[in-house]
């Protein structure tokens, strides 16, 4: 009997455990309901398991008496999932925060976001994924604290600057770059589809590892690579259309006629000239026009256990809203990034990028000779184009043999009897306008990590930055005016090369003892940058056509040649030491030691060093269990330089040509003399920044907080020099110039619950700038900057104000009859005779004389606060972007209004908010072309604060329903609004006015504005 029984039992286990079902079922995230591959799913208590294929589905065998399945995957929290019955059971994993610990990219490695004691602010790839841009700096824009992008025209391919906590030099503020681990002159040359993260390393502490190239703050940008044991392919299409919105009104022929009538201009229009014309004509309905744009990307990837590898590229075209192809940008990129374990103290890899860009351009943002300026200055009352009888001027010019310009169909486009100079019709120019730049750059590096033993890594890695660039441009015979005209055809091409090689090798050592945590590194550098120029420009065309526009077929006594080259290395010594005991206590300091051809001997080495605290007080014991999760805090100082205003050999004697002179024999010899007194003392700049600060966490991290305050000094930045009049010849630069900027930055973000279907994540950031220069050498007043027009000089350094502030004349209400100008003309005022309706200028130095001596700071280009808002929401495979990014406080300089061209069209509401009689108007003038003391002051100053919707997007991404029946991982489709809607009172075109150059920031001289883009776009995944 008891034989029976134990056999009924073991037959009954093993039935028991024989019996099995099969449950299957799908892996997704919980964020974009991607597909999870490799998931590891097993039954608890088991070693029964399986794991997830490429779509994310899997199988598994489970014992009849299975109750649980234990579900996980790295960078995700483990989940127990009750079978209760189920054969079906499909699974959502949520990201481990713990795990998923961010970190950041520093000089020479990377650090844990929880232990960086600097001011670091990190963008990552899906930030940027869906952006319509085809640059990196202009994605950039608005998405961190203490970062200004500023566009310098809204023209295809043009460039950007990025100003990291102000403008800390009256030469070069710009950031220095590192494109995975290279130094490059620019990242103009990248796609947003190959970038992994952007690090801008902000305070001093970060960028100190950078020694003499820091000073104005560090771009670190990674690029994406393929990962092990996968594949992938990406491709991605984006095509939109440019316009412009609603532009600021210009006078109408009436209006242009009546006023410059009230204002007694010299050659003005009569009543007669405008009969028939009506309005006259737009300009700017004949300039501005729809144009396309489109971008195509695709990225292969994928990996075995040893190696991965990514390939990809990109095409991006763009046409001007202005001229079409005229202004267009067209690039092409290509990208290989691999990495391979040799061994298992030995990995190999390279990254490698090529791209090829051409572009055509308009003159643009230049009162002399610039396309959008002509259009703001031209009278309407000149027609586009002739199609019937010449008026008089036209058949006079005619006659006199000068060579009018003449549209497709041979008919000649429109010339202004009105105005003169620079002047012209800016169809005619567009069609006069012949050139393009075409430029191949090779950017990348191999590198070799070997860690011989556990901890330690050494690093070789020798990269490149080299372009090439070809500037082929021609001009044919036109005739505008006496002033504005080209006799003889001619045309230009240089030749620019510039290629920079650079070797580095560094040592990482890791070592954890009990509590306490050590990285130290250390390591080396060399850099080599050359410059070759090869440039020629000749006359006298054969043909006035793109086929005969080269030197081969000009006369040889027409042909003029020239060229020059640069060469400078820097030897580098850098090493860091990073601490933290139990994640509570941190301490980063690290040392560079520079030197630079570029100085003389003496003065070719420079120190940097730098030291940041942090303490974890959430990490401590005492810390109170309360909603916030995290909370440290930091603080740094630390010197950075800059070499980038300082030529190589800038500290040499100047010796230049200085005629020609005669010989005992009476031939003629070119002579040449000392021009500039050498300066064996000239040094680069050098930044120092104190930073303190704090980071919160609250709610499991969902609420992010992120508080700075800085305090950064620039000093020995580059100013003219004054000699003894003894010394025969004058002084070059000299170290003589401080700027300090301060303020604070603030970044708060926070992200919905991950377990709810609606998701939603709301960020901003704000920062604030306070610009001064501290020191100017006191040998000199002032250093004069930029010009408008003739004779007005706009911008200024001067010690006590903003770098490079506006000024001019300050007005203090309009004189509003006889009796008020006599009373302001009562003590005996000089250099100013005003009328009713003119402003009261205000006597700033007290001489009761009004004259260029009375000019003062009437504003500031630099903002007081810059700020950036981001909401995605996501539904059900939904989801809707807004991106709003402004600035406030800032003043524009409306430069293309000018005494020297009294002729020139105004914006509309000079006319209608003009004073017209007593009491009419308390804020803005009499009718007037030619007054210095109206054109050169204030009055001409707005504010240039504005709000921009940088990018409104709805998307929906396909269920894994449909993509599964299609073979794809993924699908989204989406439509944008980039640039859509600006709030501003500025009434130019485009509040983001470009800038010649540094010292012409806020001055409008006729920008090209940003368009705004209408945008359809497409993503898969396979």
């Amino acid at each position: 009997m008891k034989q029976k029984l134990l056999i009924f039992l073991l037959l009954h286990f093993c039935g028991v455990a024989l019996a099995q079902t099969t449950i299957s079922g799908r892996v997704t995230s919980a964020k974009g309901s991607e597909p999870l591959p490799g998931v590891s799913i097993i039954v608890k208590g088991t070693t029964v398991g399986a794991s997830s294929d490429v779509n994310g589905n899997f199988q598994i065998q489970a014992p009849a008496n299975a109750t649980t399945l234990v579900v996980s995957y790295i960078g995700f929290t483990n989940q127990e999932i009750p079978i209760n019955g189920r054969t079906t059971i499909n699974v959502s994993l949520q990201e481990d925060q713990r795990a998923l610990e961010e970190v950041v990219v520093i000089g020479y490695g990377t650090q844990q976001k929880s232990l960086v004691t600097g001011a670091i602010s990190s963008v990552k790839a899906e930030e940027i994924a869906t952006v319509s841009s085809s640059r990196i700096d202009q994605a950039l824009q608005g998405r961190t604290a203490g970062v200004t992008v500023l566009p310098a025209s809204g023209s295809p391919g043009s460039g950007m600057r990025i100003r990291v906590r102000g403008t800390g030099s009256n030469k070069s503020s710009e950031p220095l770059y590192i494109v995975d681990g290279v130094r490059t002159g620019g990242i103009e040359y990248l796609d947003p589809s190959e970038i992994a993260s952007i690090e801008v390393l902000k305070d001093a502490a970060s960028a100190a590892i950078y020694g003499s190239e820091g000073a104005n703050g560090v771009v670190i940008i990674t690029t994406k690579t393929g990962k092990t044991n996968s594949s992938d392919i990406n491709y991605s299409f984006q095509y939109g259309v440019q316009s412009v919105g609603k532009l600021m009104p210009m006078m109408t022929a009436p209006q242009y006629q009546q006023y410059l009538e009230e204002a007694k201009a010299n050659g003005r229009p009569t009543v007669a000239d405008i009969a028939g014309v009506g309005e006259g004509t737009d300009w700017f309905d004949e300039v501005f026009q729809t144009a396309p744009q489109q971008r195509h990307t695709i990225n292969f990837s994928g990996g075995t256990e040893k190696s991965s590898i990514l390939v990809g590229g990109s095409y991006f075209t763009q046409e001007g809203v202005i001229g079409g192809d005229k202004s267009q940008f067209e690039r092409y990129t290509f990208r290989v990034n691999t990495d391979h374990k040799i061994k298992s103290w030995l990995n190999i890899g390279e990254r490698f990028s090529y791209s090829n860009f051409n572009r055509s351009a308009l003159a643009e943002n230049d009162e002399f000779g610039g396309l959008v300026t002509s259009a703001l200055s031209l009278d309407p009352i000149t027609p586009v184009i002739y199609t019937g009888a010449l008026p008089a001027h036209v058949q006079a010019a005619i006659a006199e043999g000068h060579p009018l310009v003449r549209g497709a169909n041979g008919n000649y486009y429109g010339l202004s009897n009105f105005i003169r100079g620079e002047y012209g019709n800016p169809l005619a120019r567009i069609a006069s306008t012949h050139g393009n730049s075409v430029q191949n750059k090779f950017v990348g590096n191999i590198y070799a990590d070997v860690e011989p033993i556990a901890g330690l890594k050494f690093t070789s890695r020798f990269g490149i930055d080299g372009a090439f660039q070809k500037d082929h441009a021609w001009t044919p015979t036109f005739w505008y005016s006496s002033e504005s005209k080209n006799t003889v055809a001619s045309g230009s091409d240089n030749q620019n090369n510039w290629f920079t090689w650079q070797w580095e090798n560094f040592a990482t050592y890791t070592k954890n003892i009990g509590q306490h945590n050590f990285t130290v590194l250390a390591g080396t550098s060399a850099i080599k940058s050359t410059w070759n120029f090869v440039g020629g420009s000749y006359a006298g065309l054969f043909r006035e056509s793109d086929d005969f526009s080269y030197a081969e077929g000009t006369p040889d006594d027409n042909d003029k040649i020239g060229s020059n080259t640069s060469v400078s290395t820097l030897g580098s010594f850098f090493g860091r030491v990073s601490y933290d005991y139990a994640g509570k206590y941190l301490l980063n300091a690290s040392f560079r030691r520079d030197g630079s051809s570029r100085f003389a001997a003496g003065k070719k080495w420079g120190n940097y060093p730098s030291v940041s605290l942090g303490w974890v007080v959430s990490n401590e014991d005492f810390f109170p269990d309360t909603k916030i999760n995290h909370l440290k805090l930091r603080s740094s100082w630390g010197q950075n330089g800059s070499t980038s205003a300082v030529n190589p050999g800038q500290w040499f004697a100047a010796i230049t040509p200085s005629g020609k002179y005669l010989d005992a024999a009476g031939n003629y010899l070119v002579a040449a003399s000392p021009d500039i007194i050498s300066n064996r003392n000239l040094m680069w700049e050098t930044s120092e920044q104190l930073d303190f600060g704090f980071d919160v966490g609250l709610f499991n991290n969902r609420v992010s907080f992120t508080v700075d305050y800085y305090n950064k000094e620039t000093q020995g930045l580059l100013t003219p020099g004054q000699a003894p009049g003894f010394a025969g010849n004058p002084a070059g630069d000299v170290n003589g110039g401080n700027v300090r900027n301060r303020g604070w930055e603030f970044e708060l973000a926070y992200r919905s619950d991950a377990q709810k279907a609606f998701q939603y994540e709301i960020a901003g950031n704000l920062t604030t700038v306070k610009n001064e220069v501290t020191y100017l050498n006191p040998l000199v007043k002032e250093i004069p900057g930029a010009g408008i027009g003739t004779g007005y000089n706009a911008t200024v350094f001067q010690e006590g104000y903003p770098i490079w502030y506006l000024r001019g004349y300050k007005t203090d209400g309009i004189l509003q009859n006889k009796q008020q100008v006599d009373e302001y003309l009562a003590g005996g005022l000089k250099g100013y005779v005003p009328v009713p309706g003119d402003p009261r200028v205000v006597d700033v130095n007290g001489d009761n004389q009004i004259s260029p001596a009375d000019h003062t700071m009437i504003g500031s280009p630099h903002p007081d606060m810059v700020f950036g808002v981001r909401v995605n929401l996501a539904y059900k495979g939904f989801d809707l972007l807004a991106f709003l990014q402004g600035q406030f406080g800032n003043e524009i300089l409306m430069g293309f209004n000018r005494v020297d061209r009294p002729t020139a069209n105004k914006p509309a509401f000079f006319f209608e908010d003009r004073w017209t009689g007593e009491g009419s108007t308390q804020t803005w003038f009499r009718a007037n072309t030619d007054n210095d003391k109206i054109y050169n002051s204030d009055l001409m100053v707005f504010d240039g604060s504005y709000a921009r919707l940088r990018q409104l997007q709805v998307g929906y991404t396909l269920p894994s329903t449909v993509t599964s029946r299609l073979k794809i991982k993924n699908a989204r489709v989406y439509v944008s609004l980039d640039n859509y809607f600006t709030f501003t009172d500025y009434p130019g075109l485009d509040p983001e006015a470009g800038s010649n150059n540094a010292n012409s920031l806020g001055i409008d001289r006729g920008t090209y504005p940003v368009p705004r883009l209408a945008m359809f776009g497409l993503n898969f995944n396979f």
